[in-house]
């Protein structure tokens, strides 16, 4: 009598061949994935093998087999949220402590009184005219200029990545002219200032007042020196409250030690 598992053995074993077969087809199908998945990435017009629903489910199973596929979704950008981000910087939005109140500006008085103008003989620390003692002999002399904020100290000094003098002192504190002149700018700047005053001492020298919290001149206004000008802030592109401080002499920022 025969023995039953050998009928079962000859139907569950496969042969030689048959095996070469099966892996023959799966090779052929890798291959043929590998092909295809190259020639789409030329175009995906829908003109083409790749446009058959039936052949991309077969090749999508013989990639399934392969190996994981990786996500290739587009990386999106949020454009609007830059631009926001951008547009603060530019306007050089107000820096400052944390919970710490921005000190509130004061509005220019109309009815001020101008000083008297250049050449009357009042005002001023070199020379009757009370500007800068510059003049053909050479540069202005040490000490032609006042310190600009009485109750402030130097936090960063004038060196060749920082053109100016940094003076530290608590929100609101006075800033003084330098120097007798004419106001040249008192407004906002972009270019990281925040509040600026410009005054042009004549003889080529010029001082200028950065992050300041107020203004209280306006431009075209003489100042004689040591007149109130305006208060210390953060405002612009600034960590702290200080006025940033620049001398330039004819047309060349300098180093305010070199005047004060």
């Amino acid at each position: 009598m025969p023995d039953p598992r050998r009928l079962y053995r000859r139907i569950t074993e496969s042969t030689l061949p048959t095996r070469v077969i099966a892996h023959l087809s799966v090779v052929g199908l890798v291959l043929a994935a590998s092909f295809v998945g190259f020639g789409g990435r030329g175009g995906t017009d829908g003109a083409g093998p790749t446009s058959d629903p039936g052949f991309i489910a077969l090749i999508s199973q013989a990639r399934g087999a392969a190996g994981p596929t990786i996500n290739q979704d587009p990386i999106t950008f949020d454009t609007e949220a830059l631009n926001e981000e951008q547009d603060a910087l530019d306007r050089g939005a107000p820096a400052g402590i944390p919970g710490t109140p921005l000190p509130t500006p004061v509005p220019v008085d109309p009815d001020a009184t101008p000083l008297p103008a250049p050449g009357s003989g009042v005002g001023g620390t070199a020379g009757s005219s009370g500007l800068s003692t510059r003049g053909s002999a050479g540069a202005p002399a040490a000490g032609s200029l006042l310190w600009p904020v009485p109750a402030g100290s130097i936090s960063q000094y004038y060196h060749a990545g920082h053109l100016a003098l940094d003076i530290a002192a608590p929100y609101g504190s006075i800033v003084v002219a330098a120097n007798a002149g004419t106001v040249t700018w008192a407004g906002w700047r972009n270019n990281g200032g925040g509040n600026v005053i410009a005054i042009d001492h004549g003889n080529g020298m010029q001082t200028v007042y950065n992050h300041l919290g107020s203004i209280w001149v306006g431009v075209g206004q003489y100042v004689g020196a040591g007149q109130g000008i305006g208060a210390v802030g953060c405002t612009g592109m600034c960590t702290g409250p200080h006025v940033h401080f620049e001398v330039i002499v004819n047309g060349v920022i300098d180093n305010p030690l070199r005047y004060l």
